[in-house]
């Protein structure tokens, strides 16, 4: 049966406690994860009849190329100006584009971010809606208006709803083959009092293809508009003093465990480990052994920089429910 897997905290108190709800089990639990063997065969046969389980693999980790985040455009805008002139600033009616926390590069040096919210708007919104589809064309007594030509309100409102931030860097970042977007909450921070799209239908040329736009003519809500201000850290001032500063910061050294954990980690290290939750005693305890250190920052979601027997790699805990 096809597993759905998601990350977890490996620390979580839910993977702690997940097991049967009704009547107080937990005496009888305890013994049966005691009785559990503490390793789990890498090909997952001891699991085949769990309807949760979790999972540890390892491998190696080398924090200059592995720590530093890789930027799209926007963000590394926001890290340059934030580098060369102070605290940035970006306005966005979505999610913050620069996480808080994770380590970037630039010039040479390596920074921490670091971001708050500095102002919050309630914005009018009007309905859009958005179609294109390959080949498609303006009927011949349609005025097609070049994107560039719009008011800068309306190619903003556009880009809200049609291109995806997921795939900034990746194409144009629009659909390739059909767009059709009903109803798209677009953001007019001025009213919409320059725009040529609110109140009527347009074809607008942008990247190539042709799409009928069609704007409401009055606003029926308000969407939030955020302001973040980013500053940075200095972490390292090269590749040696980045080393240094994940060993001091993230490096959970593990030499000292219990002969139980340690034929975990050694079941990662050889493909990976795998048991049924809730987490046996000797995993609950390497988990809780885990928390006491810090987990890695984005893009290592969920691991851990570990050394054992002089030996660093990276430790990764993810759960599965079938």
């Amino acid at each position: 049966m096809q597993r759905s897997r998601r990350r977890v905290l490996a620390a979580s108190a839910s993977l702690l406690a997940a097991g049967c709800v009704g009547f107080d089990t937990t005496s009888l639990e305890d013994d049966r994860r005691d009785q559990r063997s503490p390793t789990s065969s890498p090909n997952g046969s001891e699991t085949d009849g769990c309807t949760s389980g979790i999972v540890l693999t390892t491998g190696p980790y080398a924090p200059a190329a592995d720590l530093p985040a890789t930027l799209s455009e926007t963000e590394r805008s926001i890290v340059e100006r934030a580098a060369s002139d102070g605290p940035a600033s970006y306005t966005t009616d979505g999610a913050s584009p620069l996480r808080d926390g994770v380590i970037v590069r630039h010039d040479g040096a390596f920074y921490r971010t670091k971001s708050e919210i500095v102002a919050v708007d309630a914005i009018p919104v009007y309905e859009m809606d958005v179609s294109w589809e390959e080949g498609q064309t303006a009927p011949d007594s349609a005025t097609v208006v070049a994107f560039e030509e719009l008011p800068e309100s309306d190619r903003a409102a556009l880009e809200s709803a049609a291109l995806d931030p997921e795939s900034e860097g990746e194409g144009d970042g629009l659909p390739q083959r059909q767009l059709s977007i009903r109803a798209f909450p677009a953001p007019y921070p001025d009213g919409g009092t320059d725009s040529r799209l609110v109140g009527s239908r347009t074809w607008v040329r942008w990247r190539d293809r042709t799409m009928r736009v069609d704007v409401a003519g009055d606003s029926e809500g308000t969407k939030e508009r955020r302001t973040f201000e980013y500053t940075l850290e200095r972490v390292a001032a090269d590749e040696s003093a980045l080393r240094s500063f994940a060993a001091e910061r993230y490096l959970v050294a593990l030499d000292d465990l219990p002969e139980a954990q340690r034929s975990i980690l050694t079941a990662a290290t050889d493909g990976r480990y795998e048991e049924c939750a809730p987490a046996s005693t000797a995993l609950s305890a390497l988990q809780e052994r885990l928390s006491e250190g810090e987990q890695l920052p984005h893009p290592n979601d969920d691991a851990w920089y570990v050394a054992l027997d002089g030996e660093r790699s990276l430790l990764q805990s993810s759960e599965w429910v079938r």
